[in-house]
């Protein structure tokens, strides 16, 4: 899935085109850029990155001829859009999302980023200021759309096993002393490594279908940091 020459993205008709190009190092595509699963548009301070991510969901659903889905908290969230608000439209408490489709991530909570799931489906992340999904782009290798680069968590394999492991010991929500016992295991090993980051074990965690038992893990993270050296922290 690569394009072959580079095209300029624009805002959709309507909206006030970006006025300095540095603003957006991705105003020409990467001839790259179809080739990647994953997009990320980070909340960047000074950048109209809601116009960018709206017309780059444009330009994907055309280019793979796809009428996409919008993943968002509420239709409210989308309303003053004027290409998303004429999409499918999921939102927290109604829809699911198909799979062999382009999603438009839109501002998402956490809550209904559980609802992006499927392992066959472009997806682009719109990013609100309120909450960040850095970890879950370096999770899965986004393409930042600002960089032109692909993201990494820069995690080691014994790094990726002690992130299962926490999942693991989660599966009855953390709420026994041998999960409890067992996930600091793992959380230290993370620590030791020099990779342990609260929102990458979070964020892990709820990619890994355990969002109803995050609340557990996350006093959980609050002991494991106050237990910290001072050198670690």
């Amino acid at each position: 899935m690569t394009a072959s020459t580079s095209e300029t993205i624009r805002p959709p008709s309507g909206y006030t085109t970006l006025r300095d190009s540095t603003q957006l190092m991705a105003t020409e595509l990467d001839p790259n850029l179809h080739a990647h699963r994953f997009l990320y548009v980070p909340w960047t301070q000074g950048v109209d990155s809601f116009s960018v991510g709206e017309a780059l969901g444009q330009h994907l659903a055309t280019h793979f001829g796809r009428r996409p889905t919008v993943v968002a908290a509420t239709r409210a969230s989308v309303s003053a859009r004027r290409y998303l608000s004429k999409q499918n439209i999921v939102t927290e408490r109604s829809g699911f999302v198909p799979e062999d489709t382009v999603v438009i991530v839109w501002c998402p909570t956490r809550k209904v980023m559980q609802k992006v799931v499927s392992d066959k489906n472009i997806v682009l992340l719109v990013e609100a200021p309120s909450t960040s999904f850095d970890a879950w782009a370096r999770l899965v290798g986004a393409y930042n759309v600002f960089t032109q680069g692909v993201m990494d968590a820069g995690l080691n394999e014994n790094a990726r096993e002690a992130l299962k492991g926490i999942v693991w010991e989660g599966y009855n929500g953390w709420h026994d002393e041998i999960a409890e016992t067992l996930t600091l295991v793992h959380l230290r090993a993370l620590d030791d490594a020099g990779l342990y980051g609260r929102a990458l074990v979070v964020q892990y965690a709820e990619m890994e279908d355990r969002f109803l038992s995050i609340g557990r893990l996350e006093k959980l993270l609050d002991w494991f940091e106050k237990s910290r050296t001072p050198a670690a922290r």
